[in-house]
């Protein structure tokens, strides 16, 4: 950051006034990073409510924010430069946290976003089987590790996009067959055991039925924003048909949820988190593609071995990494690859051109935003988990199937309205028959690999 109090002249002992100056600039970065914990959290576990739209809400009121951060530390207030920064790392933190805490009611609600779609199956299997905080618990391990492997991954990702490999460029024309890959590597995890064509056909299937839902949804005219129409359509594919298969196969009632603190770090969690990172490395560059996609990639041919467990890792690690390094590559290769990338550009500026090994001063504050945030919020999300579930096995099973089909439908109608509930039911019908062809339901994120694959195919004029 440029202070530069030195020339003011305040006093024969400028140097004093420096350390005042950063000390209170310091103050106002945790102050950021701690408020942006506290909305991460807090739009993470309210399904429908996206890091984009509090982006969209900070860059209108940034005139608001500006003149309250300087007010606090009002040797910044003629530094809009700086205020960029720390808006930037409220922005970043926030991202953190919604990532952590959103895996939340994935887990007990049934209520996914694009980023935690494939969490809810397994999450919910844990829940089930009296594990349902430890598979927050282990999510939120995942974002812990991946972000400390993004960071990592800073430097090395730097010289792979930019100069002198220049991947980013280099694979563009690849783009569309990248994507035809990974729908067929997906398609080919059933080609397994009896029955290998019969079950392939099935999921060549519902990987029809999903692409065509995706183009009729997120290209066709349909009366949502963009940046909400994610949640009707994954929460009618994912959450709502796990739901009703709860509600229809519910007996008694919940296991108890069992209430213990995890085993101590293994490889086998720190492999799981690395394969995490580099989906999301891999994401984050890519045009159009986000944590839903990494996720997608990450899980091919292991979920099943893995269990669902590390598979709550993998999908921690990649919410983590993706929104980390989709941040970072914007200073890699000047693109933005997602809402909150889009938001730094806007209130930092573009940056200049990263050379060399040094990190750029911009991009430090916004990894050590990121990374104190998600140390914060990974605990805090382990630590609510774990109350929900206190009282969560005294409920009957039906009765929380019921009142989580209500929510979710209730945040639909708010946030969404009718074409939001319309756009549910239909995704609900599609996202059923996976479950009753017996394919694994990964074949639905064919609904947003599809549309994307379009945007390369039929370009817009």
């Amino acid at each position: 950051m440029n202070v530069g109090y030195l020339h003011r002249g305040r006093s024969p002992d400028a140097s004093v006034f420096v350390v005042v100056d950063l000390l209170g600039v310091l103050a106002a970065f945790v102050g950021v990073v701690l408020l942006g914990v506290a909305v991460g959290m807090l739009t993470g576990l309210s399904p429908g409510l996206h890091v984009n739209n509090v982006a969209a809400l900070l860059l209108a009121t940034r005139g608001l924010w500006a003149g309250f951060l300087g007010l606090l530390v009002p040797d910044i207030a003629a530094d809009p430069a700086t205020i960029g920064i720390l808006l930037s790392s409220f922005l970043l933190a926030t991202a953190a946290a919604h990532g952590v805490s959103s895996l939340i009611p994935s887990v007990f609600l049934g209520a996914p976003t694009e980023d935690t779609a494939l969490a809810t199956l397994p999450g919910h299997r844990l829940l089930l089987a009296g594990e349902g905080p430890r598979a927050v618990a282990l999510a939120a391990r995942g974002a812990t590790l991946g972000t400390l492997f993004a960071v990592l991954l800073l430097v090395p990702l730097r010289f792979v996009l930019s100069d002198p490999i220049e991947l980013a460029v280099r694979f563009r024309p690849w783009s569309a067959l990248f994507l035809v890959c990974l729908l067929a590597a997906i398609l080919a995890t059933e080609f397994r055991g009896r029955h290998r064509i019969r079950r392939g056909l099935r999921a060549a299937w519902v990987q029809g039925l999903a692409g065509l839902l995706g183009i009729l949804t997120l290209r066709g005219p349909v009366p949502l924003d963009p940046s909400l129409v994610l949640f009707p359509l994954f929460s009618g594919l994912f959450g709502l048909p796990t739901l009703f298969i709860s509600l229809r196969s519910a007996s008694g009632r919940i296991p108890a949820q069992r209430i213990e603190s995890l085993r101590r770090l293994s490889w086998g969690d720190a492999r799981s988190a690395l394969r995490g990172t580099a989906a999301g490395a891999a994401i984050s560059w890519l045009p159009g593609l986000s944590g839903g996609a990494a996720a997608t990639l990450a899980s091919i041919g292991r979920r099943n071995r893995a269990g669902p467990g590390q598979f709550m890792i993998v999908l921690g690690a990649v919410s983590a990494s993706t929104g980390l390094l989709s941040a970072a590559v914007l200073f890699m290769i000047h693109r933005t690859r997602s809402g909150v990338a889009a938001g730094v550009k806007e209130l930092a500026g573009d940056p200049a051109a990263w050379s060399g090994f040094g990190i750029p001063g911009t991009l430090v504050a916004l990894v050590a935003a990121a990374s104190l945030a998600t140390a914060l919020a990974a605990p805090m999300a382990a630590r609510l988990a774990r109350r929900i579930a206190r009282r969560w096995s005294t409920w009957d099973p039906r009765k929380i199937s019921i009142v989580s089909i209500a929510v979710i439908e209730g945040l639909l109608f708010v946030v969404t309205g009718w074409p939001g509930v319309a756009i549910a039911a239909v995704a609900s019908l599609v996202g059923i028959v996976p479950v009753a062809l017996r394919v694994r339901r990964i074949h639905l994120m064919a609904s947003l690999l599809v549309p994307v694959l379009l945007t390369y195919l039929l370009p817009a004029p």
